[in-house]
């Protein structure tokens, strides 16, 4: 597993989508990503902004089709298999994905470790962005 730190409250994660067990679910996420992402766009976007359409793309998508519910497929897996995707259309995710540790993508045949690793954290790579201030609670903003 592929954790990139870009600059949100949470880093994300990308995981091996389980393509031989949900053959269906794999087929309609990659309709989806088809559906919303122009490739040549996603090739000349940062990494900043890649993080994020990724992000948007996958709760998008698990908002309509609950994969975690019906499936089990969590969203560090749709992740990946939106990389995937993105590969099938020729844009280059695995191998963008690839400068933040190893990631092995369907696509291109390589076979998946059994293990799943992480990157060393003095190796995760942060963005600088602006950040929004911690919010406070409700009880904070109501304090006379």
């Amino acid at each position: 597993m592929i954790s990139v730190d870009y600059g949100a409250r949470w880093p994300i994660k990308f995981g091996q989508f389980p393509a031989d067990e949900v053959p269906e679910l794999y087929e309609a996420l990659i309709e989806f990503v088809g559906s919303v992402i122009v490739i040549d766009t996603w090739v000349a976007m940062d990494d900043v902004k890649k993080c994020k359409l990724i992000e948007k793309i996958s709760i998008e998508f698990c908002k309509r089709s609950s994969p975690k519910k019906i499936y089990g497929v969590g969203q560090a897996e749709i992740r990946g298999g939106i990389i995937d995707a993105i590969d099938m259309y020729e844009g280059g995710g695995s191998a963008w994905l690839s400068k933040f540790g190893s990631y092995q993508s369907r696509q291109l045949d390589i076979t998946a470790d059994s293990s799943h690793c992480e990157t060393d954290p003095e190796m995760s790579t942060r963005f600088i962005t602006a950040r929004r201030s911690p919010r406070t609670s409700y009880v904070d903003s109501r304090r006379w």
